[in-house]
């Protein structure tokens, strides 16, 4: 596969050009920069000292030797479409014009070694005019509202086939299709949050309502701004609510459909990491209430998840890493993909859309069968707890993210339980290095030994004064303990 990019100065072609690069294990070739490598000039010097109709010449030589590689991003010149035979080549590749409008070019482009703007920057809009009949030959990106990684994932989605990698009949419904998030536009609603819709709503049905992002939307107060919704567009039970979103959306849509009329059909496309490789699949759905999360729920099991991981490319810095935790928690649970992790940047930094998929698909794999084992949580799927005991407690006291906390929390509890014999130094030991590279600032942070007395006692994870604590004895291997919440204080503090 071959991926241009076209489109103005300060569009965003070269940075995005290599973050796509990364996510999707090509080369990347700027063509400017080669240019520039090849003559040993600037593009300003090859302007002043042999003209623009020499620079032109080697764009198009290059342009040529470009399309005859393959495996390669390239973020081309931004007059690279001013010759008729460039964009009539470029439009038999797969090739992207990344838009933004001449005022956004404005503030986000550098003068130096732009040649055309020497004059000033205000004659990006004279290029622009020039030029914006032959960019919008191609298949657009609005990145005005866009960051880089929002980009991306918008761009790998117009330019992915899909690729099934994953279907699963038990415990409900599950599919992992690389490129499938696209087949959301066939669903009957979505519920969506008003960041996805900022990102995706290009991929998106018409027939959609948007709410608000992360834990706000759990409330009674939302859950019932939904049902009036449904009411008003006399939403039939025999149709599908899909939620599109992150945990806490799949969450709340799950709640809304399993109590909407006695139930509508309910798919999850999910959109955070974390989502995908937890709180989309097993079938619990609940929202806040009282200041307690989680609270009142239900276990209605979803007719349909489709999981494609290219759409968690979007994410935040920060947010994407407490995904790739509870990743690195259903490793050590099934104690398989442990060579993933041999080289976390490739996960963190640059999001390689292969590791990232096979990642998801073990997560999801060693998830459904602890589901199907125990569909409503009596017992065997409190080994997904792994991490959250003293996780939980680290997230209250400190209101770090809960991916993140969960991170403390599985290096302090394999800290626990290796000093007590039970799990092995060589398991910890990768549990500590890990963590480290993935939130490194978390590590040999403690918190009040009183506070989290409180909070642990408290718990709803917690039927007794014992807490039932899972512990891996090996990777693949998690056995559980029955511990006084004493003993663990005793590495919090």
């Amino acid at each position: 596969m071959k991926v241009f990019l076209v489109g103005m100065m300060g569009s965003g072609k070269s940075t995005v050009g290599r973050r796509l690069a990364g996510i999707l294990g090509m080369e990347f070739v700027d063509m400017d920069e080669e240019i520039e490598k090849r003559k040993g000039k600037r593009v300003r010097e090859i302007f002043e000292e042999e003209g623009e109709r020499t620079f032109r010449e080697l764009e198009k030589r290059l342009l040529r030797e470009l399309l005859a590689k393959d495996n390669v991003v390239v973020a081309t010149g931004g007059g690279v479409v001013l010759d008729r035979e460039n964009r009539e080549l470029l439009k038999k590749e797969k090739t992207i014009f990344l838009y933004a409008p001449p005022s956004v070019l404005l503030e986000r482009v550098d003068v130096r070694n732009r040649p055309l703007l020497k004059d000033g920057k205000e004659r990006i809009y004279e290029i622009w005019e020039k030029r914006k009949a032959f960019y919008e030959e191609f298949e657009r990106v609005d990145t005005t509202n866009l960051n880089e990684w929002e980009t991306c994932a918008v761009v790998v989605l117009k330019v992915l086939e899909e690729r099934e990698v994953l279907n699963l009949k038990e415990p409900h419904p599950l599919s992992v299709v690389v490129g499938g998030f696209k087949r959301v536009k066939k669903e009957d609603l979505v519920f969506t949050t008003w960041r996805v819709e900022k990102i995706f709503e290009g991929f998106l049905p018409e027939r959609r309502i948007a709410f608000p992002d992360g834990e706000e939307v759990k409330t009674l107060e939302w859950v019932a701004k939904a049902y009036s919704a449904l009411v008003e567009m006399d939403f039939p039970r025999g149709k599908t609510i899909a939620g599109v979103g992150g945990g806490a959306l799949t969450d709340f849509t799950g709640f809304v459909a399993s109590t909407f009329k006695r139930g509508t059909g309910l798919s999850f496309y999910p959109t955070t990491l974390l989502a995908q490789v937890d709180a989309s699949v097993g079938g619990k759905n609940a929202i806040d209430f009282a200041g307690v999360k989680n609270v009142v729920g239900t276990f209605r099991m979803p007719d349909d998840v489709l999981i494609d991981p290219a759409v968690t490319v979007s994410m935040d810095q920060g947010r994407f890493e407490e995904g790739v935790v509870e990743a690195l928690k259903m490793v050590v649970i099934s104690g398989r993909g442990v060579e993933l992790f041999d080289d976390v940047r490739k996960i963190t930094q640059e999001r390689n859309l292969e590791v990232l998929t096979e990642l998801v698909r073990l997560s999801v794999e060693e998830k459904a069968r602890v589901v199907r084992e125990d569909p409503h949580d009596k017992g065997f799927r409190h080994v997904l707890n792994l991490g959250h005991t003293l996780g939980h407690v680290f997230e209250m006291l400190t209101g770090v993210s809960h991916g993140l906390a969960v991170a403390w929390g599985l290096e302090r509890e394999a800290f626990f339980s290796w000093k007590r014999g039970l799990t092995s130094k060589e398991v910890y030991d990768w549990i500590l290095e890990k963590v480290l590279q993935i939130a490194p600032g978390l590590v040999g942070e403690r918190i009040d030994r009183e506070q989290a007395k409180k909070l642990i006692l408290n718990d709803k994870k917690i039927a007794t004064s014992k807490v039932r604590f899972p512990y891996p004895r090996r990777m693949g291997e998690v056995d559980f303990l029955e511990v006084d919440p004493l003993e663990l204080l005793e590495v919090v503090a």
